[in-house]
C-alpha cells in the first residue's frame, strides 16, 4: 500500500479525535483541536499536509454522516451519553443510552446495558484521551500496525458519542464514524487515481463507490450433516474454522484490493459487506479473487462450500440526504443498493459452476476405494492411526481432528506456502500460534481478548464449552439420587426477520433519515457483540457447550435442563438488548446420547422452523406440538405451571409417577367423560392423602386448567412432562 493512502487513512481515523480533545478541556466539538494535540503528542508523524488529503477526509466525513452538510459542531449545555442505536429503529421512538464504558474481557451484558440518561463528565473524557495518548505512543502509523489500532478504537470508543447535542447523530459513536470515515476516504483516493482529481466538482452524482458482498453456501451442512464417529469433537473446531475463513477472506481480499480494515462493514456468519471504490481495477480483482478462492474450495470441499461475491456501485448522493429528491426516493435509493447486491448474489448461487468445471465434476478425479468416516468425501483419504486404532479420514477432517485439540487457544496464524496444515484459502493455512514458527505467517487473529496487549485481528467467537459432548447425558442425572432422565439437547435459534430489519429497520421514523451506512454497521457489530461475546455471560457455569454463535444464529448442546435455561436467559436478555424491536425463534430437541449429529441439527432445524411458523417469538420444545409463544412458555409453563407441579410433587412423597402419567393422558383426551373421571380419580387420592389441604389446592388448579381450554391444557402437559424427566430414573 502506498505511503499516501496510508497516511490518509491515519488522518481520516484522527478525524474526529478534536472532540474529545474539546471535551477533555470543558468546550464543545472543534475538529482543529485534534490535529494540534497530535501534532504535539507525534511531532515526528507528518500526517496533516496534504490538502488534497483534507479535502478527501472532509468528504468521506460528511458521506459516513449520511448527511450533505456534515456533523456540525455544536455548542452544548453538557456532554450527553450515547443513545442506544435501537432508538431509532422500527416505529416506535425510545429514548435509551449506553453509558460510556470501555469494552473489557468478561465484561457483562448489564454493565453495557441501556439506562437512563447519566452525562458524561470532563474528566471521563481526559481519561479517555491519556488511553489514546498511550495507544498512538506504542503503535507504528503502518499497515502492519493498523489492525491494533482499530482495537483499540473500538475497546476504548464504542461508546462515545461522536455528536453532543444534535439528536439526529445521538447514536452513532466516535469509533464506527472514524472507521468508515477512513474506508470512504481510501475508496476515494482509489477512485481519483483512475479517474481524476476533477470529478470532484460533480462528486455527489458520481457512481464513486461499491457497496460489496459475499455469502459463504454450504456452512450449516458442513457443521452438522457429519456421521457420528468422531464428529462430536470435530463440532466446535469446524464451526470455528468457518468463522476463520471468513475472516481470512475478508483479509485477503482487501490485502488484493490493497486497503484495509476499515473498508469493512461488517463480517459475521459467513456474510461481509464492504465500502470499495467503482473502478475497473476494484471488480477485476473480486471477479478474479472469488474465481481464486472457489477454485480452492472445489479443490478441498468439492462442491460443499461456495463462495458468492455481489456489488452495486451507488453515488454519495444516493446515501446522504439534502441532495435526495424525496423521503421515499432516499428510502427507495438506500434499500436498492442492498438489493441489487443481493440478487447478485442470489443470481450466482443458482449458477455456480460454468460449463467446464461442471465436466471436471462429473468426470471425478482419483478416488480413494474408502471414505472419509467423519464427511463420506471419497477425495484424498490418509490412513492415521489413533486411540490404537486405524483410521480413514480425508485431509480436511483429518487436519480439523488435530486442530480440535487447539481451539480453546488465544492466538491463531495464517500462514503462506504450500505447507502441512488446515488448508484455510489459496496456498494458505491455519496453525495455532504455538506451532511451527519457521512457517511464513501472514496474520495473527487473537480470540475472544479486548485487552489491548495482544496484537492481530481480534475476533470474537461464542466458544463456551463445559464438557466433552458425549458426557451430557450422564450429567443430566444427579450423581447422589440418580434423578433426572439421561438425555441431551440441542438448541437451534435465530432472529426472526433479521434481513428485513437491516434492510429497512431505520426506514420508519421521519420519512427514513436515519437509514445509513452508520447504523446498519452499528447494527451489525451489535449483533455481533451480542451473539458472540456477551453470549458467553448466558452459558458460565451450565453444562452446555456453544458449537455455534454467529451474526444472528445459535447452535449449543448440553444437559437438557441447563439448556432450557440458557435459551430462556439469552431470549429474555436479547429482549432487553433490542429494546423489545426484535425477537428470537428457537427450538430445543431432546436426545438420546449416541443420536448422530446430523439427525439432531436436522431434528431441531424443524422444530425451530415450526416456531418460526407460529408467528415468530416462539419456542417449540421437544416436539412440535409443544411449541408456544416465548412469553406463554417462560410465564406460564417454566415460572408458572411447573413450578405449582414441582413444589406440590415434592412434597407428596407417595405420589408416584403413574399419578403423573395418568394426569397427562387425561390432559390429551377431553372429553366429558373424561371430566368425570378425572373428578372421581382426584376424590378418591384425596381421601388417602396424609396432607388434605395441599392435595385439594393442587386439585382446584388442576381442574382449572384441565376445564380451561386447549391451550391451558397443552401448557400443563409440557409443564407435567418436564417435572417428569426431572425426577425420573433413567
Amino acid at each position: 500500500m502506498k505511503k499516501e493512502k496510508i497516511d490518509l487513512i491515519y488522518c481520516a481515523l484522527f478525524h474526529n479525535l478534536g472532540r474529545i480533545v474539546s471535551r477533555s478541556l470543558g468546550q464543545s466539538d472543534d475538529i482543529d483541536l485534534g490535529k494540534a494535540w497530535l501534532k504535539e503528542q507525534l511531532p515526528q508523524l507528518d500526517l496533516y499536509e496534504d490538502s488534497r488529503s483534507e479535502q478527501i477526509i472532509s468528504l468521506a466525513s460528511r458521506i459516513a454522516s449520511g448527511v450533505d452538510a456534515g456533523i456540525p459542531e455544536v455548542l452544548a449545555d453538557g456532554f450527553k451519553p450515547l443513545a442506544d442505536i435501537f432508538n431509532t429503529f422500527k416505529e416506535k421512538k425510545t429514548q435509551l443510552y449506553k453509558p460510556m464504558s470501555q469494552l473489557e474481557d468478561g465484561q457483562h451484558l448489564s454493565e453495557s446495558a441501556t439506562l437512563e440518561n447519566i452525562w458524561i463528565t470532563q474528566q471521563d473524557y481526559k481519561k479517555l484521551l491519556d488511553k489514546i495518548s498511550a495507544i498512538l505512543k506504542e503503535r507504528p502509523f503502518s499497515v502492519e500496525g493498523l489492525p491494533d489500532l482499530l482495537h483499540a478504537l473500538e475497546a476504548l470508543c464504542s461508546f462515545v458519542p461522536v455528536s453532543l447535542g444534535l439528536e439526529d447523530f445521538a447514536d452513532i459513536n466516535v469509533y464506527q464514524h472514524s472507521l468508515l470515515t477512513a474506508g470512504f476516504a481510501a475508496a476515494i483516493w482509489v477512485y481519483l487515481e483512475e479517474h481524476g482529481d476533477d470529478c470532484l466538482n460533480t462528486f455527489s452524482q458520481e457512481k464513486v463507490f461499491l457497496l460489496a458482498s459475499f455469502d459463504v453456501s454450504g456452512i450449516q451442512d458442513f457443521i452438522y450433516n457429519i456421521s457420528s464417529g468422531g464428529a462430536a469433537k470435530q463440532l466446535k473446531a469446524r464451526s470455528l474454522y468457518l468463522d476463520l475463513m471468513s475472516e481470512h477472506i475478508v483479509d485477503s481480499l482487501l490485502e488484493t484490493l490493497e486497503l484495509s480494515r476499515t473498508n469493512l462493514l461488517y463480517v459475521g456468519g459467513g456474510h461481509a459487506y464492504f465500502i470499495l471504490a467503482n473502478t475497473e481495477e476494484t471488480t477485476a480483482r473480486l471477479k478474479e479473487f472469488e474465481a481464486s478462492f472457489n477454485q480452492f474450495l472445489l479443490e478441498n470441499f468439492q462442491t460443499g462450500l461456495y463462495v458468492a461475491f455481489g456489488w452495486t456501485a451507488f453515488t454519495a448522493g444516493d446515501i446522504t440526504r439534502q441532495v435526495r429528491s424525496s423521503p421515499v426516493a432516499s428510502i427507495a435509493a438506500y434499500r436498492a443498493i442492498y438489493q441489487k447486491t443481493s440478487l447478485m448474489i442470489s443470481d450466482k448461487k443458482l449458477s455456480r459452476y460454468n460449463a467446464e468445471t461442471l465436466k471436471l465434476l462429473n468426470k471425478g478425479g482419483k478416488n480413494s476405494e474408502r471414505e472419509c468416516e467423519i464427511c463420506h468425501s471419497v477425495e484424498k483419504i490418509r490412513k492415521q492411526v489413533y486411540e490404537d486404532e486405524e483410521h480413514f479420514l480425508c485431509h480436511i477432517c483429518d487436519e480439523l481432528r488435530k486442530f480440535s485439540k487447539r481451539i480453546a487457544d488465544e492466538t491463531f496464524r495464517v500462514c503462506r506456502g504450500r505447507v502441512a496444515g488446515l488448508p484455510i484459502g489459496p496456498d494458505a493455512v491455519l496453525v495455532t500460534a504455538e506451532g511451527d514458527q519457521v512457517l511464513q505467517t501472514d496474520r495473527f487473529y487473537v480470540k475472544n481478548k479486548w485487552s489491548l496487549d495482544q496484537s492481530g485481528t481480534h475476533i470474537f467467537a461464542g466458544d463456551y464449552r463445559y464438557a466433552e459432548i458425549h458426557e451430557y447425558a450422564d450429567l443430566a442425572q444427579d450423581k447422589d439420587t440418580g434423578l433426572g432422565i439421561r438425555r441431551l439437547a440441542v438448541v437451534r435459534l435465530d432472529v426472526d426477520d433479521l434481513g428485513a430489519a437491516f434492510m429497512a429497520g431505520f426506514s420508519y421514523q421521519k420519512d427514513g433519515i436515519y437509514s445509513s451506512f452508520s447504523r446498519s454497521a452499528i447494527f451489525s457489530r451489535n449483533m455481533s457483540l451480542f451473539f458472540k461475546f456477551y453470549i458467553q455471560q448466558f452459558a458460565n457455569e451450565k453444562k452446555m457447550t456453544i458449537i455455534y454463535a454467529g451474526g444472528d444464529d445459535v447452535f449449543a448442546i448440553g444437559v437438557w435442563k441447563d439448556v432450557i435455561d440458557f435459551t430462556v436467559e439469552l431470549r429474555q436478555a436479547f429482549l432487553k438488548w433490542s429494546d423489545g424491536k426484535l425477537t428470537l425463534s428457537a427450538g430445543i430437541g431432546l436426545f438420546a446420547d449416541k443420536t448422530p449429529i446430523s439427525l439432531m441439527a436436522s431434528y431441531t432445524g424443524d422444530l425451530e422452523e415450526a416456531a418460526k411458523e407460529n408467528d415468530k417469538d416462539s419456542l417449540s420444545l421437544f416436539e412440535e406440538k409443544f411449541t408456544f409463544k416465548f412469553d406463554e412458555f417462560i410465564t406460564e409453563i417454566y415460572q408458572g405451571k411447573l413450578i405449582n407441579i414441582r413444589s406440590f410433587f415434592n412434597s407428596q412423597e407417595e405420589r408416584g409417577k403413574v399419578f403423573i402419567y395418568r394426569l397427562i393422558d387425561l390432559l390429551r383426551d377431553y372429553t366429558k367423560i373424561n371430566v368425570a373421571r378425572l373428578a372421581y380419580y382426584l376424590a378418591r387420592l384425596e381421601d388417602s392423602s396424609k396432607d388434605k389441604e395441599a392435595f385439594r389446592e393442587f386439585k382446584n388448579l388442576f381442574f382449572t386448567w384441565y376445564n380451561a381450554g386447549a391451550k391451558e391444557r397443552k401448557e400443563a402437559e409440557a409443564a407435567l412432562l418436564l417435572y417428569l424427566y426431572e425426577t425420573r430414573k433413567d
